[in-house]
């Protein structure tokens, strides 16, 4: 019943949507919230086709076996604003959202061998929403839903590469952060008193993924392999739901009266899907230079969304909100021109700018209205190398700014459910610096 509820206020009612508290999404009612890709500025302008990347110079948590490639010490940080119009046949509204967003860093500790940490989110709820109905017995009645919050994940990651054809990698992450919902009823008949249902979900434990990389050279060029894979895993986390009827203050909050259900439940745990991602990576290398002149990416990625359960204890987990499992393909490739055509002799700065452009598409597991609710996201994007400088004879110090644009929708192509099309700018900066150096003296 309460499944059924949440699909009905999505399809008769969006067109009275409000402007969203942290501006992420209706759809992030469901489950967990909505899922959010674990990469950086570098990886989301390429559409997240990373399961068979193994750049020298960017931190890439979505393959732990490409930390055993990196060449120095590499920090990431980034973030990114959305404008998203969310649509329906009778009325449409704009939010926005935006900010700091994930950081993370890699470091070389050998040859064949590298760690990365780093922090992004997992999940993100936000949402405002109201909707009209009618009782037999309580007459007219305003519902307004808001929720907030989010999963965080905070991942410790080892890569090495035994041959120099194949590396492994495993990420540890810890996962932790709160998901806040509530459901407001008030009457039109005053002789009844307005009720509130807050429920609030505490996620903290582990998980983990893994992943291996089989690289080709190729004529100086590189074919890359890729495959990720994380399992289905018991999070441990606490879940309080409390009712109560209550009178609104003039400033807004709640003065309770009656408390109708008070449940706690401190021990119990929220499970992750499984998922699976395939990817093959080609690129052109230049001697001497880490960077490639261009590079090409496919990737498929799928998630077991139907074994996704919010909150459960003992023995028997809910019924999750998915109905089938995400799938997803990714297309993506580059272009340094200075690099992939050197007898043209390009000496301008955007010649030796890095030109980034993907395409994202496919299916959440959500389906309304017996309609799946799909998504797609096209981007472009830039690299623009800063100049280096050090102090130290063969010392290197350098950095990439990195600048994104990209369009995506997600719904299901009905006008009777809420349709929302976004336009993100991305933004992020890789620094690179070489540390423990051996210094030779004559």
């Amino acid at each position: 019943m309460k499944r059924i509820s949440k699909i009905i206020f999505l399809v008769m009612l969006p067109y009275q949507v409000a402007a969203q508290s942290s501006g992420v999404s209706p759809y992030s009612l469901f489950g967990l919230g909505q899922v959010q890709t674990s990469s950086f500025s570098y990886g989301q302008i390429r559409g997240g086709t990373q399961v068979a990347n193994n750049s020298n110079l960017f931190v890439n948590t979505d393959q732990p076996a490409s930390y055993a490639q990196i060449k120095y010490t590499t920090l990431d940080l980034g973030g990114s604003y959305s404008a998203i119009y969310q649509s329906t046949n009778n009325d449409g509204i704009w939010n926005s959202t935006g900010g700091f967003r994930s950081m993370g860093v890699a470091l070389p500790l050998a040859k064949g061998l590298g760690v990365s940490a780093g922090i992004s989110p997992l999940t993100q709820v936000g949402y405002q929403m109201r909707s009209d109905g009618v009782d037999q017995n309580f007459g007219n009645f305003v519902q307004i839903f808001d929720g907030s919050g989010g999963i965080n994940k905070s991942h410790f990651g080892f890569g090495y590469k035994p041959l120099k054809f194949l590396s492994f990698g495993i990420n540890m992450n810890y996962l932790f952060g709160s998901l806040d919902k509530r459901v407001r009823m008030i009457f039109e008949n005053n002789s009844f008193n307005p009720v509130s249902n807050k429920e609030r979900l505490l996620v903290n434990g582990w998980s983990y993924d893994i992943g291996t990389i089989l690289s080709l050279s190729m004529a100086g060029n590189v074919l890359n392999f890729g495959v990720s894979f994380s399992p289905s895993q018991d999070v441990s986390s606490s879940y309080q739901n409390t009712s109560i009827t209550y009178l609104p203050s003039s400033s807004g909050s709640e003065n309770p009266i009656d408390t109708i259900l008070f449940l706690n439940q401190p021990i119990g745990n929220i499970t992750i899907p499984s998922s699976l991602g395939l990817g093959i990576h080609y690129e052109k290398r230049v001697s001497g230079i880490l960077l490639p002149a261009w590079s090409f990416s496919l990737q498929y990625k799928t998630s077991a969304q139907t074994k996704l359960r919010d909150f459960w204890s003992g023995n028997s987990p809910n019924i999750g909100p998915f109905q089938e499992s995400s799938r997803f393909m990714s297309v993506s490739t580059s272009l340094t021109p200075f690099l992939a055509f050197p007898k043209r002799r390009y000496k301008s700065k955007s010649s030796q700018m890095a030109y980034r452009a993907s395409f994202r598409t496919g299916n959440t597991g959500l389906i309304i209205e017996r309609l799946p609710i799909t998504a797609w996201e096209a981007t472009l994007g830039l690299g623009i190398p800063l100049g280096g400088s050090s102090v130290l004879p063969g010392d290197i110090k350098f950095a990439t700014l990195h600048f994104g644009i990209q369009m995506g929708n997600l719904g299901s192509g009905s006008m009777n459910i809420i349709n929302e099309f976004s336009v993100k700018a991305l933004f992020g900066v890789t620094l690179n610096d070489q540390w423990f150096l051996k210094f030779k003296y004559r």
